[in-house]
């Protein structure tokens, strides 16, 4: 079945169309580095921050200097390294519920959703958005770092915050099978009433979305071809996450530095945005969905 907001947009329901999309900017200087480097050569066509990440300043910066550069904000109610954490941006009060012992966003989704009512993730949403927005970054999107927010428990604030300012959500179109534990019934009925309200021909939703990039690879460039080669018909966003290795990024991400490079590597390789180009798959940013929005 056709995704209707893509008729809307004028592709045909032959038409791939693709967004590659950077997480986690601003998480450090090492990722910012990667990141705008990989944005500027285009083989990367959005990307989104952590405006709780020390490093947000930075990218705020570049963002300015380059307002084409496609960025949305990367909404994280997480903070899961261990020497290396943020703490939230909308209340530092222990009621809250958002901080764990060490006043810092919880380490895992599990924590999140067992102490994190949907009023206090809500407003640290909108907070994060604001942030953005207050460092005078057009922000194009949202979406969700760890896939927190769009847990059936937060899911329809998400798409509240995202109503709000007025940009596109990062949101899975067959979203029960992509989200909810069939197993889990605790948020069932509730989860299935925003999935009513989401309709398709006026919400962008994505067909696919190409996850499994977390892992080192002898070789990654080939490894990111097949997920081209592999393409389906619809809208597919396949997300990766850049830095240029370093002492720091070592010392803040711990392995994940080695194929957070060689996702730096492959996306600053011409050969990379090349191959995009010449498989036929329409390469779009979230702008361009966010110019459909009605």
């Amino acid at each position: 079945m056709a995704n209707p907001f893509l008729t809307r947009m004028g592709f045909s329901e032959t038409d791939r169309v693709l967004i590659t999309h950077i997480d986690d900017v601003g998480f450090c200087h090492a990722a910012n580095l990667a990141s705008f480097e990989c944005l500027a050569l285009g083989a990367a066509s959005s990307a989104s921050v952590l405006t709780n990440a020390p490093w947000f300043p930075e990218a705020a910066a570049v963002c300015r200097d380059n307002p084409e550069y496609d960025m949305g904000v990367h909404l994280t109610l997480t903070a899961e390294w261990d020497t290396f954490r943020w703490a939230p941006l909308s209340s530092l009060d222990p009621a809250s519920g958002l901080m764990d012992a060490e006043g810092y966003l919880w380490r895992s989704v599990e924590e999140v959703t067992e102490h994190v009512n949907v009023d206090a993730a809500r407003s640290e949403m909108r907070a994060q958005v604001e942030k953005a927005l207050s460092a005078r970054i057009d922000v194009t999107h949202v979406d969700t770092h760890m896939g927190t927010v769009i847990h059936p428990k937060f899911l329809g604030a998400y798409l509240q915050v995202a109503q709000e300012f007025g940009v596109p959500a990062m949101l899975p179109r067959r979203l029960r099978d992509a989200v909810l534990n069939p197993d889990d019934h605790r948020y069932g009925d509730e989860y299935l009433d925003v999935i009513k309200r989401v309709a398709d021909d006026s919400v962008p939703t994505v067909d696919t979305i190409i996850h499994d990039t977390y892992k080192p690879v002898d070789n990654k460039l080939a490894f990111y071809r097949k997920f081209i080669d592999e393409l389906q018909p619809g809208l597919t966003h396949l997300l990766f996450h850049c830095a240029k290795q370093s002492d720091e990024l070592r010392a803040a991400s711990g392995e994940s530095s080695v194929w957070r490079d060689q996702d730096y590597r492959v996306f600053t390789d011409p050969d990379m945005k090349r191959y995009i180009e010449d498989s036929g798959a329409k390469l779009i940013g979230y702008r361009e969905l966010k110019a459909h929005l009605q």
